[in-house]
């Protein structure tokens, strides 16, 4: 990490957990300690969650989201009657990856698109949300965005996600090195070396452990 951010300027750290039910992300500061990460917990209308649904709200022509996250579940019913209303988009990631087609969800609008307004969206509160805690960051020239994708994307599957961050205005050209891609495995093991071995004091060379990793859908 320390040779990208000498080369790239990096300065801060986003870890975006896009998933399929759920979606998160944290900040960290290079010169940092990692106690000092900062993981978000104020949504739009929700405060104290570590994450937020992975539901949209479009208008109805489906053309502009009008509401993301929890809110997007909770539209108050319009007086012209419900059959002017449109449904919550919801479960688009399940169109990436080895899912069976029996259980893709069927779409009012293209997944590439609804993924792209969601990652848009959490990415308006990213930005929104670095300045907080640092003074002077450039998103699109200090910022490096990890994502972390199931281990089972194929190159196919991370070319659509790196071709929907930078529709969404996350990353300034497609093939940006400021994205990142980790597995969810490494990211456990990663968090693993850095919390639960330190604590149990078996980090030292030559120690050994295994960790188990539980998928569902989140």
């Amino acid at each position: 990490m320390s040779k990208m951010s000498k080369k790239l300027d990096i300065r801060v750290i986003v870890g975006l957990d896009f998933g399929t039910t759920y979606s998160g992300f944290t900040l960290c500061h290079v010169d940092d300690d990692l106690a000092n990460i900062k993981t978000n917990s104020e949504w739009p209308e929700e405060l104290g969650r570590l994450k937020t649904n992975t539901v949209l709200q479009y208008d109805n022509d489906f053309t502009e989201v009008e509401l993301w996250g929890k809110p997007a579940l909770c539209k108050k019913p319009n007086r012209k009657g419900k059959d002017t209303e449109t449904k919550p988009v919801e479960l688009f990631k399940l169109h990436l990856g080895n899912c069976l087609e029996k259980y893709k969800p069927k779409l009012p609008v293209n997944f590439k698109k609804a993924i792209t307004n969601y990652l848009g969206e959490i990415g308006k509160l990213i930005k929104e949300t670095i300045p907080k805690y640092w003074e002077g960051i450039d998103f699109m020239e200090h910022v490096l965005l990890v994502v972390s994708i199931p281990a089972e994307f194929s190159e196919s599957d991370k070319a659509i996600m790196r071709e929907c961050t930078f529709n969404a205005g996350l990353i300034g050209e497609k093939n940006s090195e400021k994205l990142q891609f980790t597995t969810e495995p490494e990211a456990a093991a990663v968090y693993c070396m850095h919390s639960s071995l330190r604590e149990y004091k078996l980090t030292e060379p030559g120690s050994k452990f295994i960790y188990f990793i539980k998928y569902a859908y989140y």
